[in-house]
């Protein structure tokens, strides 16, 4: 079992009215057994939340954890807010051109303007698909000090010997929070340059970085 709960709290922030991030209880296809696969969806949600604040979290959380077990399926929650106004605009525009264009049916639009829009805040996964601290580390390393941007947070100077300056700059580390994964880790990061972050691993199996997948909350008992 792994609970992520208490980790992921702190990431999510409600600013605005109307921000909610999504989560989603999810099966998938190889979490079952191999007499249950042939015809079972590779992925296949169970339930979608709309959390629009901690207590909202918390107080679906037991629920959220019933479901996985009961149906042996992972919770995972996007760590980058939406906007229920900004939804709201994109759904009208997406059903006026479903409507011209002959779509009478409107089942999932809600779900399908939230996977398109952009989000408010730009957080990215870099999905280390192993169980190794010394790899995880050198990730984070790499992205917070070799990765542009550098946003510069202090500046710090020494006086030497010889009557010279030396400069030296605290930057705003890129990577917020590490999730543990079944597999490995989820490092959660602001945007980095992704060209320079390939580079460091001359041609090895470079990680990968997901864009706007939602990371796991919760991997219940009954996978294990």
């Amino acid at each position: 079992m792994i609970d992520n709960l208490e980790i992921i709290k702190p990431l999510l922030n409600f600013e605005n009215e109307g921000d909610f991030y999504m989560l989603y209880v999810f099966k998938r296809k190889k979490d079952q057994p191999e007499g249950e696969r042939d015809n079972h969806q590779s992925v296949r949600t169970i339930k979608t939340y709309c959390i629009e604040s901690i207590d909202h979290l918390e107080r679906r959380y037991d629920e959220i954890k019933q479901l996985c077990e009961m149906f042996k399926a992972r919770a995972y929650i996007h760590v980058q807010k939406q906007n229920h106004k900004d939804v709201s605009l994109n759904m009208m525009v997406e059903l006026a051109q479903r409507i011209q264009s002959g779509q009478t049916n409107q089942k999932g639009l809600f779900d399908s303007v939230v996977g398109q829009i952009k989000t408010s805040e730009k957080r990215w996964i870099v999905d280390v698909d192993m169980k190794d601290e010394d790899v995880l580390m050198k990730i984070i390393t790499i992205i917070n000090k070799f990765c542009r941007p550098f946003v510069t947070k202090s500046e710090n100077h020494f006086h030497r010997s010889d009557g010279t300056v030396e400069i030296t700059y605290d930057y705003v580390p890129k990577v917020i929070e590490v999730i543990p994964t079944k597999s490995g880790y989820h490092v959660i990061t602001e945007r980095f340059d992704v060209m320079e972050f390939k580079k460091t691993f001359l041609g090895k199996d470079v990680p990968d970085i997901q864009k706007k997948n939602p990371t796991l909350l919760y991997y219940p008992n009954s996978l294990d």
